[in-house]
């Protein structure tokens, strides 16, 4: 809080009673000072989210990473699924393929398939009696396209027909001629039973195939059974598996996208009132709440909210109250210590100016007590105004009384020069008010005692002060102390003798320009009570 020295013998005493008891603001004013002076309030149908571009949204990225991860894990599942349920298919039809080529190779008699010759093109019973074997195997099982019966020669590649059946139009005759040199697979099932992994195209088609051997009784391995079966069986089974892999995931898909868009939604909405409250709360409305109704985080960040609003509007109050008692230099420089608060100063060099009204107590007297305030409270409120555009700080009023310093608590090196052009401006206001105070009728108090108009007295001082906080660790106030506030104190009582308005020290006039100093007039050395030295002073 403000206060100044003065002498006893002065007109205007003041009371330590006046000093406002709203003295240790808290650091978090700070924040909401500097939040003042940020952007305007955010208006409620804006977007608060709208500067920030789609793909640094959090949310955004949260769901695409989120929803990419799923779907991408999603993806490979279905393309394992696939790949094992192709192959599962693939396997069983391989078992069943080995099964038939196997069974059938039992149920033929290779020792009569032995006893032809191995290029004998002669259509006979037996022959004929096998196709209708493999004919009738081939109509309960639709999956078989062909079954026939392959010979060796001495060349292991060269191989002929024995019999041959199959669905389509091309068929091997008994005796007819066929390459094995790109069928390694149909070359092994001369041992034992083998299966192709992958379909094989040849003449007779596009086909996956198994083989089992023909072994007479005597353990001669004399020919192959082969049953084929058309790839349009297992391109079409592989069909059915991926449409059915498709589907899954696409179901899977449009779910996961429901599922991030309810999760991106219930991050977007309590992040964009999170993002409003924050940017009112910086542009400085402290009434905005978040009031969610929410048992999670967001819930529990919004409550936090609420409640930091709740404080900072109530540091706030105490905020405005305090600048209301203080200058808003002292406030600002108050608040923006956010360590400790101690008693003590620093020594600065500044410009102390006094002012009083002069004859006050007179006035005082014409005036009722609430006509008394009311005048006060306009001429203070000019002079305060006027004070704050120069760069001044008003310590203290002290009734009629106004105690001010240039260069503290906020340094400036031409202090003097903004005191003197202040108290030229200060008579300007004063001016002004006594026009619109005998227009309104008041002036006609103080007329009626002799006193034409409101006249102060002002009295100005260069020199050292200790500026900082006076008191005690519970009660303490912003103060300027030192000799330099009694000798301003002390000129401005002197201007009752040398009938003058504004007196200024030759410390003061030493600083100014020449088109202020010009205005000064010398008034000579004055005896100052309590000092022993004298002081030169001017009139301006």
């Amino acid at each position: 809080m403000s206060h100044r020295e003065r002498t006893t013998d002065t007109s205007n005493g003041w009371n330590e009673a006046q000093t406002p008891a709203i003295l240790r603001p808290r650091t978090g004013d700070v924040l909401v000072a500097a939040a003042a002076t940020l952007n305007p309030v955010l208006g409620p149908s804006l977007d608060p989210t709208s500067e920030i571009k789609a793909f640094h949204r959090f949310h955004y990225r949260l769901t695409l990473l989120y929803g990419g991860a799923v779907i991408l894990t999603l993806a490979l599942l279905v393309f394992v699924f696939y790949e094992l349920w192709t192959r599962s298919e693939i396997e069983s039809l391989q078992a069943r393929l080995l099964t038939l080529s196997s069974s059938l190779a039992h149920s033929v008699d290779a020792d009569k398939v032995a006893g032809y010759g191995l290029k004998s093109k002669e259509l006979t019973d037996f022959h004929l009696e096998v196709y209708k074997q493999f004919e009738s195997m081939a109509e309960r099982d639709p999956d078989i396209d062909s079954i026939y019966i392959l010979r060796p020669s001495n060349v292991p590649t060269d191989l002929y027909f024995f019999v041959d059946y199959a669905k389509g139009e091309l068929v091997g005759e008994p005796g007819e001629y066929y390459s094995a040199e790109d069928t390694p697979v149909m070359l092994k099932g001369f041992n034992r039973s083998s299966v192709e992994n992958v379909p094989y195209r040849d003449e007779f088609g596009y086909t996956l195939s198994a083989y089992s051997p023909l072994i007479t009784r005597d353990g001669r391995h004399i020919g192959i059974v082969g049953v084929d079966v058309k790839a349009e069986r297992l391109s079409s089974a592989q069909h059915r598996i991926l449409i059915a892999s498709g589907a899954i995931f696409l179901v899977s898909f449009f779910v996961i996208a429901i599922v991030s868009w309810v999760v991106s939604r219930s991050i977007r909405e309590p992040l964009r009132r999170l993002i409003h409250g924050t940017g009112a709360v910086a542009s400085g409305n402290l009434d905005v709440r978040m009031h969610m109704q929410r048992v999670d985080e967001f819930g529990l960040l919004g409550k936090h909210f609420d409640k930091m609003a709740d404080e900072l509007k109530e540091r706030q109050t105490l905020r405005d109250l305090f600048g209301r008692y203080l200058s808003e230099d002292v406030a600002r420089s108050v608040l923006s210590q956010d360590h400790k608060i101690d008693l003590g100063g620093e020594e600065v060099v500044v410009t102390v100016l006094f002012c009083d009204i002069k004859d006050y107590t007179t006035i005082s007297e014409r005036l009722s007590p609430l006509q008394m305030v009311s005048m006060l409270n306009e001429y203070l409120g000019v002079m305060n105004s006027i004070i704050d555009q120069h760069g001044g700080c008003v310590i203290e009023f002290l009734g009629d009384g106004i105690l001010a310093v240039f260069g503290a608590p906020q340094s400036f090196s031409d202090h003097a020069e903004r005191a003197t052009r202040c108290a030229l401006a200060m008579r300007q206001g004063l001016e002004s008010l006594n026009k619109q105070w005998l227009s309104d009728g008041l002036a006609q108090r103080w007329q009626a005692l002799g006193i034409s108009e409101i006249e102060f007295r002002i009295g100005m001082h260069t020199g050292l002060v200790v500026a900082g906080n006076l008191g005690s660790k519970t009660r303490m106030k912003y103060a300027v102390i030192g000799d330099t506030v009694n000798v301003a104190a002390r000129l401005e009582h002197l201007n009752k003798e040398y009938q003058s308005t504004i007196l200024i020290s030759e410390e003061v006039k030493s600083r100014l320009p020449n088109d202020v100093a010009d205005l000064a007039q010398r008034k000579g050395e004055a005896t100052v009570k309590g000092r022993t030295q004298t002081v030169e002073i001017y009139s301006l």
